[in-house]
């Protein structure tokens, strides 16, 4: 017997706790809640540490936690479906649904560009009203590793530059495409831009250029390894 059905009802809960906590994230960055509610949360959350500690803390994924690292395994002709599989990307802290950390982004091919879309909650604030500068960052360094990995290779980061153009607001859905430039080698050149919609136009906020450096799958396996090693 099949245990899929288990590991599909696993992956269903983790999502949906996923997306409780990033609701409660938010709801402490702003919340009026007294003392009382306060203390009593403290204590809820502290039992519920103590039950996940008694599992152990080992990696429990098959996937990435960095959609660059997929490399060959994307393509134009299953981008869609490697984009939306969360066991592949469930922990990345932009793209994961089992990550709350992550706005998330959502990722879509279109010609050779990836677009994506991702609001920004009151945890990615930088200045008021507007999302951190870092986290920006973060986003075009997920959006340019997804595209990279349209070059048929795995890679990491080389270099990312980001000019900020205008600020990035919260709580509103901004808009994210990026495109590979040029291949030399092992150097995979990739832009992105992101933009908000404001009385019906796209203003850019921010751009960026990311060069990445394709590097042998087999080396990402023994990071891995390294990583579990690491563990408590």
């Amino acid at each position: 017997m099949s245990n899929e059905p288990i590991i599909e009802a696993s992956r269903a809960a983790r999502h949906e706790l996923t997306r409780q906590l990033r609701h409660l994230i938010d709801a402490l960055m702003n919340t009026e809640a007294d003392d009382t509610t306060l203390i009593h949360a403290v204590d809820t959350i502290s039992a519920l540490n103590t039950k996940f500690d008694a599992f152990g803390h080992r990696s429990s994924f098959e996937g990435y936690a960095e959609s660059a690292n997929a490399g060959g395994e994307i393509s134009a002709h299953n981008f869609e479906a490697m984009a939306s599989m969360s066991e592949v990307f469930d922990h990345s802290p932009v793209l994961g649904l089992a990550n709350p950390t992550a706005p998330p982004l959502v990722l879509r091919l279109e010609g050779n560009k990836v677009l994506g879309e991702a609001t920004f909650g009151g945890a990615y604030e930088g200045p008021p009203g507007c999302v951190h500068g870092g986290w920006i960052a973060a986003t075009f360094d997920e959006l340019l590793g997804m595209t990279q990995s349209l070059s048929g290779s795995a890679g990491m980061t080389a270099r990312l530059t980001v000019n900020y153009r205008s600020p990035t607001p919260l709580r509103v859905p901004i808009r994210w495409e990026g495109e590979i430039v040029g291949v030399e080698g092992r150097k995979i050149f990739t832009t992105g831009r992101s933009y908000v919609e404001h009385g019906g136009q796209w203003i850019l906020t921010a751009e960026a250029e990311g060069l990445f450096i394709s590097v042998p799958r087999e080396r990402f396996h023994q990071m891995a390894l390294d990583r579990d090693e690491r563990r408590p």
